[in-house]
């Protein structure tokens, strides 16, 4: 493919904005910022309403081979970063209507470090607790094969201000400047925080450990409240570059570190962003830094779940740079998810029609599976065991095409739009609904209702089958009396209403006596109903706990259970419509929602249903 070649045919004057939807998976409700390459938006998943933010790239862009495969490469590697302080990348794509490649991440909201600064420093186990969550996000993107490039605290997002959930933004795509270059005019990061390397200094050449220069400036920074003097003028900014700065102001804890850290020649700073996050501060001080931090190890990481709500990325003129062509697996990490041991599988076979999911599929019961990170585990690579003996292979009757190849990938390659239509379109039958979060040519993370595991088990038998890989299910397992529920889940989803209402919890476990809080983002709709549905059926009305602001519901209600009663397992339901919404009542839920359904299918309503599980008890 030659360099400047078109590959997508962006419309001429295609334009997003809100209300557009991308590949019928998201649409976009209001934008943020403009970037270098594009625009980015504040949008939401259509089936389940999870935020997100979203990436469009300019027209101009997408013409360009260079600039669409950077997007797509650097996308790509970005995707199979899995911890708690990098910001998630969801889905990459190209919008075929529209023309215009877009890429979902997580949506991040909180003050930024710098911001925090300005009222002072922090303390020492604050900016402990930085460090280790810092280091531990650059060292999985070190692993993935990218350099940041721009540690600043512009960049670090600190959600509630609590040091312990920060995250790492612009992790964003290289700009294409006029001149084609990839990386545009010169290195990315600010200067104040920039490595001696990316000035080209020590042999200019960018590795991980520009990143570990960069993190020193910034914790030292974190520690005495305001950033070190490295330079003014370009003189003296290469000058201040060829020493330790002066450390004067930062807690002598972290100096032994932090000189080790910001050591001119990369050679003599830590190996890695390991040693960085498991360094320990001397009991007593000394006058050299420590010798030998810990050596490098490989890490196994526990990534974060799909579908939570969070907010605040970069700009898409960011500097993420590729080390290495190849990435290194990682361990993922979701709700409770249906999903085999690992196991040699047999090649992909062709893609069956989504009406038909093999019945006599069988699965492994589901394992239990950590929630979302705050931190981020370590563990040494697993080990094959060694059998006593070599396994016995089956006999096999000799194959009639000569020419049959058992590693021959399948003749039709996976594509994030087949992947989509696939969960889209699959039925299992009454009280089952699935609800791509997060899809992929190579991975979909599914929400899914149901009151058993064995149709979704089933389903993921024929997705694999069909694709060569299995789903990532996040099964919400619900009472027999809380299927209307999911059966008008399932309608709406054939349906696909414009309007549907975004729900959003606080939290979704509860102690008994706790408050429930949430939003619920209305669009259009002039009517809104909010209730509970028990486990039992029951349903009771919210409608007096909610207080409406224009586009947007808020409500806060105690919720209790019975002294008799145990943990249990509820559905949130908010309704939004343009004509009034029938509410139904106690112990009379199944002819009440059959008037939903009606409504739902009613033309012209704008009927719209969320609906999020929640758990209440201890």
């Amino acid at each position: 493919m030659r360099e400047g070649q078109t590959v997508v045919d962006a419309r001429a004057g295609a334009r997003v904005g809100p209300g557009t939807r991308l590949s019928d998976l998201y649409e976009i409700d209001e934008p943020i910022a403009v970037g270098g390459m594009g625009e980015v938006f504040r949008g939401h998943a259509i089936e389940t309403g999870d935020t997100v933010a979203i990436k469009v790239m300019r027209a101009e862009f997408a013409e360009n081979a260079t600039a669409l495969a950077l997007f797509r490469k650097e996308a790509s590697a970005l995707h199979n970063v899995h911890h708690g302080a990098v910001v998630r990348y969801f889905v990459f794509s190209v919008d075929r209507r529209l023309g215009l490649p877009f890429l979902a991440m997580e949506y991040v909201t909180g003050a930024s470090l710098a911001d925090l600064l300005k009222r002072g420093p922090l303390g020492y186990e604050a900016v402990d607790t930085l460090r280790r969550r810092l280091a531990g996000g650059l060292g999985a993107a070190h692993e993935a094969g990218i350099v940041h490039r721009d540690v600043t605290p512009d960049n670090i997002i600190l959600p509630a201000g609590e040091p312990g959930r920060a995250k790492l933004i612009d992790f964003g795509i290289a700009r294409l400047a006029e001149t084609q270059t990839v990386i545009g005019d010169g290195f990315a990061g600010k200067y104040a925080y920039v490595s001696p390397e990316q000035c080209g200094l020590q042999g200019g050449e960018i590795t991980p450990r520009s990143d570990i220069y960069s993190l020193g400036l910034v914790l030292a920074e974190a520690s005495r409240g305001r950033a070190l003097d490295m330079g003014g003028g370009h003189v003296d900014f290469i000058a201040k570059r060829t020493a330790v700065p002066d450390l004067a102001g930062v807690d002598s804890r972290l100096v032994p570190l932090l000189e080790s850290m910001l050591r001119p020649d990369p050679r003599m700073r830590p190996q890695s962003m390991v040693e960085v996050e498991a360094w320990v501060a001397p009991t007593t001080r000394v006058a050299p830094p420590p010798r030998g931090l810990v050596k490098a190890t490989k890490r196994g990481r526990i990534g974060i779940a799909v579908g939570g709500a969070a907010a605040a990325l970069a700009l898409g003129i960011g500097a993420a740079s590729l080390l290495w062509p190849e990435t290194k697996p990682t361990s993922e990490e979701t709700g409770p998810i249906l999903t085999e041991r690992p196991r040699p599988a047999p090649p992909p076979e062709p893609v069956p029609p989504p009406s038909e999911p093999r019945p006599d599929a069988t699965r492994a019961p589901p394992d239990a599976v950590p929630q979302p990170e705050i931190g981020r585990q370590r563990a040494e690579p697993p080990v094959a065991p060694i059998p006593s003996e070599p396994p016995r292979q089956p006999e096999r009757a000799r194959a009639p095409d000569p020419d049959f190849e058992p590693i021959a990938p399948p003749p039709a390659q996976p594509t994030m739009e087949r992947v989509a239509a696939y969960v889209r379109d699959y039925r299992g039958g009454e009280c089952f609904f699935l609800s791509p979060t997060a899809v992929s040519a190579q991975e979909a993370v599914i929400e899914a209702y149901g009151t058993t595991a064995r149709p979704f088990a089933d389903f993921d038998a024929a997705f694999k089958k069909a694709f060569g890989f299995e789903a990532k299910i996040q099964l919400r397992q619900v009472e027999p009396d809380q299927c209307v529920v999911v059966d008008l889940l399932a309608r709406q989803a054939q349906t696909k209403p414009a309007n549907v209402p975004k729900l959003r919890l606080d939290r979704d476990r509860l102690r008994d006596g706790e408050e429930l809080r949430g939003t619920v983002d209305l669009g259009d709709a002039q009517n809104v109903a909010l209730f509970l549905v028990e486990r039992d059926g029951s349903v009771h009305d919210l409608a007096r706990y909610v207080k409406r602001s224009g586009r947007q519901a808020s409500f806060a209600v105690r919720l209790e259970i019975p002294p008799y009663g145990a943990s249990r397992a509820q559905l949130v339901v908010a309704a939004g419509s343009r004509d009034p919404i029938t509410v139904p009542r106690a112990n009379s839920s199944i002819p009440a929602f059959s008037e939903l359904r009606q409504a739902m299918d009613r033309p012209g309503s704008g009927f719209g249903l969320a609906v999020h599980q929640i758990k209440v008890g201890n």
